[in-house]
């Protein structure tokens, strides 16, 4: 029978201690060492990056008392590992019962579009600045109001030789569940084109932002601490670290962040 393990024993220098290890021999060699398999729905994230959220509880359990936990010892779900760890002040992203992952991991597997093998990151250069103004942006923004300076931020990104129109993420968000686009009554966003919606949101001033599940979600600051790194992880996996820097400044973004996600200070910008 299985030994009931009291996770209330892990600290948080402990996990840091795991996440360590995580990152030194990564994901497929720590899973192996320590034998766990890979998280299907719950997922730790620290500084932008995903970790599989039962073993890390394991082996900082284990860093914490000295026993390392056998992954039967106990489960990875919301009353175990999620909230222990949360406890700890940490996010552990979570969906559905049959789900893959959270919020913060379909951001992990968001489509990009690509050109002449370059992939872009408009998408979450759009979200980070949705992010990044929501207190000032309460509920949907007409296309107009942001059109200016999205063009401004999109620019350094573009991965055509022209510049992005920022229309096109504007209105290519719309199947996220990040993002709500409202569309005119008659049209359905289903079939029509992104060419025909891009237009529109133009034509018609397409009002669009962050989802409201999102926005309530901002409201924890630890969450959205991680929102913010994730997406500028994933903007500096797109294009650069040097650009995602000069994106996190003109946002407002502080230099811990990108100390955390881009791996330096002022140097992450170099």
């Amino acid at each position: 029978m299985a030994v009931k393990v009291d996770l209330s024993a892990i600290t948080r220098p402990a996990v840091l201690s795991a996440i360590e290890e995580f990152d030194a021999l990564g994901q497929e060699e720590f899973l192996r060492t320590r034998s766990y398999a890979e998280a299907r729905n719950f997922r730790l994230v620290y500084r932008g990056r995903f970790y599989d959220s039962k073993a890390i509880a394991g082996v900082a359990h284990g860093y914490a008392t000295g026993h390392f936990c056998d992954s039967s010892e106990f489960s990875g779900g919301l009353a175990t590992v999620s909230d222990c760890l949360t406890a700890l002040g940490f996010v552990v992203d979570h969906g559905g019962k049959h789900a893959r992952g959270g919020l913060l991991w379909d951001l992990e597997t968001t489509q990009v579009f690509k050109m002449g093998g370059r992939s872009a990151a408009y998408k979450f250069v759009v979200l980070l600045w949705a992010v990044k103004g929501a207190d000032r942006h309460l509920g949907l923004v007409r296309f107009s109001d942001a059109r200016k300076e999205l063009a401004a931020l999109l620019a350094p990104f573009a991965v055509a030789k022209s510049a992005p129109n920022p229309a096109d993420p504007w209105v290519a968000l719309r199947g996220s569940g990040w993002w709500e686009l409202e569309v005119p009554s008659g049209i359905d966003p289903a079939e029509a084109s992104h060419q025909e919606l891009s237009a529109l949101a133009v034509r018609q001033d397409l009002r669009a932002g962050l989802a409201g599940v999102v926005q309530c979600k901002l409201q924890d600051a630890v969450w959205r601490e991680e929102a913010e790194a994730v997406l500028l992880r994933r903007i500096a996996t797109l294009s650069s670290p040097a650009r995602a820097y000069d994106l996190m400044k003109s946002l407002g973004s502080s230099a811990n962040l990108g100390a955390g996600v881009l791996g330096g200070g002022e140097d992450a910008g170099t």
